[in-house]
C-alpha cells in the first residue's frame, strides 16, 4: 500500500514539473506593438527582448516594457542614435516609428540583448 502512494506522489510531481516547463517555454504574453525585456533567472547570457523582431506600420508607437529586475536600455544601433531610452525595472517607455525601414537596437548595458523593429509602408506581411 505504501508503495502505491510513493508512485502516485512521483507521478504527481512529474505532472507538476511538466506543466511548469510548458508554461515557461510558452514565453511571455505580448500585447500588440509591445516588446518586453526578458531575464531568464540565472542565465544572463540569455537575456533578450521579446519578440526579437517586431513588424509595425509606419506611424506606430511601440511600447518597451522591462519585465526584469535589472536596468536596461533600448538604444538604436544606427549612427546618430535616433532613440536611446533607459528602462528601470517594472517601467515602460514608448518610441514612435514614423519612417519605413529596419531599426536595430540593443541594450547599452547588456550588449547581447538585441532586437529589430521593421516598419512597413502600410500593413506588414
Amino acid at each position: 500500500m505504501a508503495g502505491r502512494w510513493i508512485l502516485r506522489g512521483g507521478a504527481c510531481s512529474l505532472v507538476i514539473a511538466l506543466a511548469a516547463c510548458a508554461e515557461a517555454s510558452a514565453g511571455p504574453t505580448l500585447k500588440p506593438n509591445e516588446v518586453q525585456v526578458i531575464e531568464p533567472v540565472g542565465r544572463e547570457a540569455a537575456w533578450t527582448y521579446a519578440p526579437h523582431e517586431l513588424k509595425v506600420s509606419a506611424g506606430t508607437t511601440v511600447t518597451f516594457v522591462n519585465m526584469g529586475k535589472e536596468f536596461h536600455t533600448v538604444t538604436s544601433s544606427d549612427e546618430g542614435r535616433p532613440f536611446d531610452v533607459g528602462l528601470d525595472s517594472g517601467r515602460k517607455a514608448t518610441i514612435s516609428f514614423d519612417k519605413v525601414g529596419v531599426f536595430a537596437y540593443h541594450c547599452g548595458v547588456h550588449p547581447q540583448m538585441t532586437g529589430v523593429v521593421r516598419v512597413c509602408d502600410g500593413a506588414c506581411t
